[in-house]
């Protein structure tokens, strides 16, 4: 795949535009043809599509809707099955996990929960059965998306917790959920469901997460959490993650993704300045050691590039796109942009492979000890 990709003609690429207040969208790099139905897609789809013109990736589709899938499964049995577990104190550790994985990332496809809550080796039936009962229990709920943009590949069921998945979260793990978190399964029949953007923002930097987790680098992973900076300000990266490279060596990375919407170049301007002057304002051991940035395409990558290297000079960026991340973790899944030779060049992250046999998070988290006061000492 990267071979094809890698070879991208950039030569009409914009490299330099003065400022953000210049930068219209007719300025973009923008696709000439478009691979999908003429008569179907929407009028404006040139200024979306990847600039080679090839198809949207599976998280890119700006057109596309949210659908539930058969929303009245699971609908009035939640509570019976809540107050079950709780009077006889028998949730089952996947159902656990499930919850602690929803309640922190919200949704989530099949494959990337197999990666999160099950062993490596457990058998895809395992894991659909798992999520089938689930949801009859009212735990969580699926949904799916349309859109004009027909490719002729089925989409992935998305997944979610429902109010009492939210609640069962709130019991176990002691988190108050914000309120996108919380999925309410309706039939959309006389109106059209809410925009896929924001889901598909979560579904791609979750992907990454899976991989992660499946290669088990991840300390901890913090979605928008306020880093406090010198002068007392706080800066909301849209991920900060912390990865073990081995005994001793733990990296913080912060990961940006961007989603195509009319205004995702001022977003990707708006977040690679206020990237730069946090970093700056960090001391030099809690700056993270490299920002990753994830769009929806290799042909991308060489404009917003140059938006990274104007707003954010100095600061060491891989990128990587919805594709990438979907073929797993490997020697081909980063990439930086060489502005001298205008080209895409991979640059694995040698510790972020199969290959590398550095301490696991689980090995590290097995070092770590408890010690409990047992009060039978203290009796008479």
């Amino acid at each position: 795949m990267s071979d094809n990709l890698l070879k991208i003609d950039v030569n009409s690429l914009p490299l330099n535009s003065p400022s953000p207040s210049i930068r219209k969208m007719a300025d973009l790099p923008m696709a000439s043809s478009n691979p999908y139905d003429p008569v179907t897609s929407p009028t404006d789809i040139l200024k979306f599509l990847p600039p080679d013109g090839s198809l949207f990736g599976l998280f890119s589709d700006p057109y596309a809707t949210m659908k539930y899938y058969q929303p009245k499964q699971g609908n009035h049995i939640g509570k019976y099955w809540l107050t079950d577990r709780l009077e006889t104190h028998s949730f089952t550790d996947n159902e656990i996990a499930l919850i602690d994985f929803l309640s922190m990332h919200r949704i989530a496809t099949r494959n990337q929960i197999h990666k999160v809550v099950f062993d490596p080796e457990d058998r895809t039936d395992k894991v659909r059965d798992f999520i089938q009962k689930c949801r009859k229990r009212g735990i969580i709920t699926a949904f799916s998306w349309v859109t004009p943009c027909a490719d002729g590949k089925k989409k992935p069921l998305i997944y979610g917790l429902t109010r009492v998945g939210c609640e069962a979260a709130s019991l176990l793990f002691r988190r108050d959920l914000p309120k996108e978190f919380l999925f309410q399964p309706v039939e959309f029949t006389r109106t059209r469901g809410p925009g896929m953007n924001g889901f598909f923002h979560d579904l791609v930097s979750n992907e990454f997460f899976s991989e992660l987790k499946r290669l088990d680098r991840v300390i901890s992973w913090e979605r928008k959490t306020p880093i406090r900076l010198i002068d007392g300000t706080y800066h909301k990266p849209d991920v900060s993650v912390e990865l073990i490279k081995d005994t001793g060596e733990f990296l913080t990375f912060w990961i940006e993704t961007i989603r195509l919407t009319n205004d995702w170049n001022d977003y990707a301007v708006k977040c690679f300045t206020k990237t730069k002057l946090a970093i700056d304002k960090l001391p030099l051991n809690t700056r993270p050691r490299r920002v990753i940035i994830i769009v929806d395409c290799d042909s991308r990558i060489p404009y917003v590039a140059s938006l990274a290297e104007e707003y954010m000079p100095g600061v060491e960026v891989r990128y990587t796109t919805d594709e990438r991340l979907l073929l797993g973790l490997g020697k081909d899944t980063f990439l930086i942009y060489d502005f001298q030779n205008r080209m895409l060049k991979t640059s694995s992250i040698s510790f972020l492979t199969n290959e590398h046999t550095g301490m696991t998070a689980a090995q590290y988290f097995a070092t770590q000890t408890l010690e409990i006061e047992d009060e039978d000492e203290f009796e008479d």
